[in-house]
């Protein structure tokens, strides 16, 4: 059992060249959030990654081990959407996505890390570049799906399913807040699926940009900070030279 969060940041080194061949800074993921499908690991902040597939990767402690740089490859799966907001259908806010626990071996997702409730994956309907949906329990017996026509959702229930329970009389967990998130947790949400897993980390050597530093030493990572470090295209060293606490 493993988090994405834990392999963040790690140096990908390749054995037969004897290199860093970049850092992990992200999971990609089927769209359902049902499995891992390998790392994403880029080499310069504007590189737009390549994947690293579980079964490709030889060892990992401090770095992450791999016969030859061969092992990674283009791919179009998607990134993990860490940081997007996660809403139900029945249109509760549930929180922020944190993380995924899934199977180190088969890259099977175990739980959804939402805020910090973990929540089980078979009831992610989908996501996209902003939001996650999750389904409510009274909609158990209806299909959400994409209309291939227009490009939108739709909804059709089965034939065997009864009328929709009202939401309002329907059993349901609230969440621990179901109100909009505040702005200081909307400042946080910086650019879901990048970099977000910086925020509140402790910078350990000063960084610099073109004409003055982008970081200082000791520094605490903020919304503000990780937007410096991209216009100055910092990100990956602002990343390996980061750590929490």
């Amino acid at each position: 059992m493993k988090k994405i969060t834990e392999t963040l940041s790690k140096e990908v080194v390749a054995v037969t060249e004897g290199e860093i061949v970049g850092i992990v800074t992200n999971a990609y993921v089927d769209r359902r959030l049902s499995r891992v499908r390998g790392y994403k690991v880029s080499l310069e902040d504007r590189d737009g990654g390549r994947l690293l597939p579980l079964r490709r990767l030889l060892g990992e402690g401090e770095a992450m081990i791999v016969r030859a740089s061969a092992a990674l490859s283009d791919t179009s799966l998607a990134d993990c959407p860490m940081g997007v907001k996660v809403y139900d259908t029945i249109g509760a806010f549930r929180g922020v996505l944190r993380d995924l626990v899934y199977d180190e071996i088969t890259g099977k997702t175990l739980s959804v890390v939402v805020d910090e409730a973990e929540i089980e994956p078979d009831r992610v309907i989908g996501f996209g570049k902003n939001a996650l949906i999750l389904r409510a329990p009274c909609h158990d017996g209806v299909l959400f799906r994409k209309n291939a026509k227009h490009g939108k959702t739709a909804k059709k229930p089965s034939a065997k399913s009864a009328p929709l329970p009202s939401p309002l009389t329907t059993a349901y967990a609230a969440p621990k807040s179901a109100a909009e998130p505040s702005v200081e947790s909307a400042e946080k949400e910086i650019r879901p699926g990048e970099y977000a897993f910086l925020l509140g980390r402790t910078v350990l050597k000063t960084i610099l940009g073109d004409k003055d530093a982008v970081a200082h030493e000791g520094d605490r990572v903020t919304p503000e900070l990780i937007a410096k470090a991209r216009e100055s295209g910092k990100l990956v060293e602002l990343t390996v030279n980061s750590r929490k606490g």
